[in-house]
């Protein structure tokens, strides 16, 4: 869909409009200007105008102003008007206009431009004879201003949309507004509820009334008006709306009307105003407050989370700490793998050292006896076969000649045929070993990893001493054989702030017995969290009683067909005087585009309260893009998977597909059509720029660039 904005826009407005004015338009149409009315004949567009503009103009289109804010006199057919919020006016066609915006009253309104032949002539002879309209709407019944507002939202809506037959609604509802000021002009007011067709059963109705809302959400009316609009008690109506949809009537509206805004936020450049307007939303700081509560931010701020901003011209790419210096945040900073190759761990370890990072933990997938592709199998007792061992002992090795500190893991009960029994001796021998081999190789850092395991039968306490008798076991044996040795111990609840009562006697009990030198892992005050809170960690550290590293879950897809490349964000800035470490957790299996997020990660935990997301993406983008076409793909990818931090879900969630599948849902077949050519552009240039690059996320992209026209194919 192309937008006309900025310089192009600007020249080609007619004087009356040249303050400034965006309108959305489909593409296909073929338009000599950003206002000249399209085939059918209506075209309804958001104006601003600056403060203290002098606008003039004549058009041989018939015009209905809606003012949203702000104050300008006008002077029509030798009248003056002064126009204010919640104004209505109609201006005939060939009327001249001359407009001056009132000082520091920036005017916000809508037009709607139409072609007079498409009134009926009795219609418009009526409407004609009334010459220059001006209505205030609070002055009408609050009913009747309500539907003046909500026909210009359902045209917005429908002109965005373009769904079959739009055309044909923007000319019904020109009539129906049309009529509407004539008798308002005349003072008669009429109330006119929905009709419904009778003889349908009760539930069928609400079912009816649930998919008319999804293209009305905007409609200002109450639960009252809806209930009578299908014919029901607001009683029966509140009950089966609630059984029909799972939610309450005005959450479920509310819910239509925070995903509708943060659609044109991320999609077009409507102003907060605008957004708020055609989202159904009469009141602005009502918009922001429900906002903020739904998204967690303010709606600009939410828009700038989701857009980067590539500066014309090229800058040096510079860290936050520059590498030598000693950092400002977490003193070990760093990542670990996903069920990645031996070679992707290799690959990663430059990658590394070019970001500061001092750390790298494997992954306990990756220790398993099976090839890589096949299944993991967690036989945990096995030894290593030699070409694995041969394997890690090069990445051991590398990371000791880049100063990076290699920390060995492994998780003896997840998924295993054959869990480990901490009172087995002979389990607990078989387990030391795989930790005497890696000691044997020079490794100083160690981590046993029991998470995502039950308390089993006994019970969170026992549990909790258990797992710390294990771990010591290890510990100790390592400590004996190297004063230096670490440790990192990942525990059963391993989120949170431990006040959990059952979190709580298992980590209590856990730390009152692990040796007090031992780390502990903390993933946040969430397992999947958009924020990780001081307090939170604060909290939990007072039950364990030890040191901490965290455990970021992100940009993890926990191998999911999906991608999470946004900046980091949400991970409060004075962490790092309460956590020591900070591992960053990828996604699996694209390493290599892993790296826009890790970029950000390391910025963050190298210097977090100088930490800025917007900068950072920007540097990551630079750093795996060498040409401004490279670096505007990287940003067109990023853009399409911003990551669940920003974009909400969980490590699974594929922001293109959920997008795509919203757009079908709601019949905006172009749109969703528009989506499709984008992602298939990007998974061009991908190819184009990147040949011997990101083999994994072009998979992942062309997927779900198939997976869209199959869904197109089965409509």
């Amino acid at each position: 869909m192309r937008r006309l904005t900025g310089p192009e826009s600007l020249r080609k407005l007619r004087p009356m409009d040249s303050a400034h004015s965006r309108c959305s338009l489909s593409t296909g149409m073929a338009l000599a200007s950003a206002f000249e009315v399209p085939a059918c004949g209506v075209l309804v567009a958001e104006s601003r105008y600056a403060h203290g503009a002098l606008q003039e103009g004549k058009s041989e289109q018939g015009r209905f102003y809606l003012v949203l804010a702000g104050r300008a006199r006008w002077e029509c057919a030798e009248r003056n008007y002064v126009l204010g919020p919640n104004t209505l006016c109609h201006i005939p066609p060939a009327e001249a206009c001359l407009q001056e915006a009132l000082p520091n009253e920036a005017l916000l309104a809508y037009v709607l431009r139409y072609r007079p032949s498409l009134l009926a002539p009795s219609l418009s002879s009526q409407l004609n004879a009334l010459g220059v309209v001006s209505l205030d709407l609070m002055n009408v019944s609050s009913q009747q201003g309500r539907v003046v507002r909500s026909v210009f939202q359902e045209m917005l809506f429908e002109q965005e949309a373009t769904k079959e037959g739009w055309e044909t609604m923007l000319q019904s509802r020109l009539l129906d507004l049309a009529v509407r000021v004539v008798r308002l002009a005349r003072r008669r007011t009429r109330h006119e509820l929905p009709a419904f067709e009778l003889g349908n059963e009760s539930i069928e109705r609400v079912t009816l009334y649930v998919q008319r809302l999804k293209s009305q959400f905007f409609r200002q009316e109450t639960v009252s008006e809806a209930s009578r609009s299908v014919g029901l008690s607001s009683r029966q109506f509140t009950h089966l709306f609630r059984k029909v949809t799972g939610q309450r009537w005005r959450q479920y509206v509310q819910n239509l009307r925070m995903k509708h805004a943060a659609e044109l936020l991320i999609e077009s450049d409507r102003s907060v105003s605008a957004v708020a307007f055609e989202s159904g939303f009469e009141d602005l700081s009502n918009f922001h407050h429900c906002f903020k509560t739904a998204h967690g931010c303010a709606p600009l701020a939410y828009r700038e989370q989701r857009r980067i901003h590539l500066p014309e011209h090229a800058s040096a790419v510079a860290t936050t700490v520059p590498p030598g210096q000693v950092s400002a945040g977490f003193r070990f900073r760093g990542i670990k793998g996903w069920s990645w190759t031996t070679d992707q761990y290799l690959e990663e370890i430059p990658t590394l050292v070019g970001l500061n990072m001092n750390f790298l933990m494997n992954c306990y997938r990756s220790m398993a006896v099976s090839e890589p592709g096949a299944a993991w199998c967690n036989e945990w007792w096995q030894p290593l076969t030699k070409k694995r061992q041969e394997a890690f002992s090069e990445i051991i090795r590398l990371c000791r000649k880049n100063k990076i500190t290699f920390c060995f893991a492994m998780h003896p009960q997840l998924a295993s045929p054959r869990p480990l029994d901490p009172a087995n001796p002979a389990d607990v021998d078989a387990f030391w070993r795989h930790y005497s081999w890696m000691q044997s190789q020079g490794v100083k850092w160690f981590s046993i990893c029991l998470d995502d395991m039950s308390w089993g039968p006994s019970g969170p306490q026992v549990c909790g001493k258990t797992h710390a008798r294990l771990v010591n076991s290890i510990f100790e044996r390592l400590q004996a054989a190297d004063a230096d040795a670490q440790m990192i111990f990942c525990p059963a609840a391993f989120w949170g702030d431990g006040t959990n009562p059952e979190h709580n006697s298992y980590l209590a009990a856990m730390g009152r017995d692990l040796h007090p030198s031992v780390f502990v892992f903390w993933n946040g005050d969430a397992i999947v969290t958009p924020r990780i809170t001081r307090i939170a960690a604060e909290s939990y550290r007072r039950v364990v009683q030890h040191r901490l590293f965290l455990w970021d879950n992100y940009p993890v897809n926990d191998a999911s067909p999906t991608l999470h490349l946004g900046a980091l964000s949400g991970r409060e800035a004075d962490l790092c005087e309460v956590v020591e470490g900070y591992l960053s957790n990828p996604m699996c299996s694209q390493n290599q585009i892993n790296r826009i997020p890790l970029s950000t990660a390391a910025d963050y935990a190298s210097n977090p309260k100088a930490y800025n997301p917007a900068r950072s993406i920007v540097q990551a983008i630079r750093r795996l893009g060498n040409t401004a076409a490279a670096q505007q793909t990287l940003k067109d990818l990023v853009e399409a998977y911003p990551g669940f931090i920003v974009a909400g879900g969980g490590t699974g969630t594929n922001p293109v597909r959920t997008r795509f599948g919203s757009l079908l849902e709601s019949g905006s077949s172009a749109a969703a059509q528009e989506l499709l050519q984008r992602m298939e552009a990007i998974s061009a240039q991908l190819d184009r720029l990147f040949p011997a690059h990101f083999p994994a996320t072009k998979k992942t992209v062309l997927d779900d660039v198939r997976w869209m026209k199959q869904q197109f194919a089965g409509k």
